[in-house]
């Protein structure tokens, strides 16, 4: 993740715009990430399986920085994806005492600060 996070920074800083969708968001918002907050939403260890999951998470949570949907997933399949989803965050919010889940359709989540900061 650390090496992810300092590539990021590293776009953000060097105003990356046109290729990388964080830099941009940040150029365009003045929300920059708080990057000791960053958390993985899920993970694999399967290329393709990340692939599946980084689509369905872009599909679950449509307000989102991503540039492109991911990976093909059937409408059809979208029904019982969303009520699985929707039984974890029951879950979670049961555990955890509130939501854990991430709302910004990335496998690696991050916070934003609202305030400028010089680059």
């Amino acid at each position: 993740m650390q090496e992810r996070i300092k590539g990021h920074d590293r776009d953000i800083r060097l105003a990356r715009t046109q290729t990388f969708a964080v830099s941009e968001h940040t150029h365009e918002t003045d929300h920059y990430p708080i990057w000791n907050e960053v958390e993985f939403i899920d993970r694999d260890p399967h290329w393709y399986t990340c692939r599946v999951k980084e689509a369905i998470h872009i599909r679950l949570h449509p307000n989102n920085i991503n540039r492109d949907s991911g990976i093909e997933i059937p409408e059809a399949c979208m029904p019982t994806i969303k009520k699985h989803n929707n039984r974890r965050t029951v879950q979670q919010q049961t555990t955890d005492g509130a939501a854990t889940h991430q709302n910004d359709g990335t496998i690696g989540g991050s916070k934003c600060t609202n305030h400028s900061r010089p680059l």
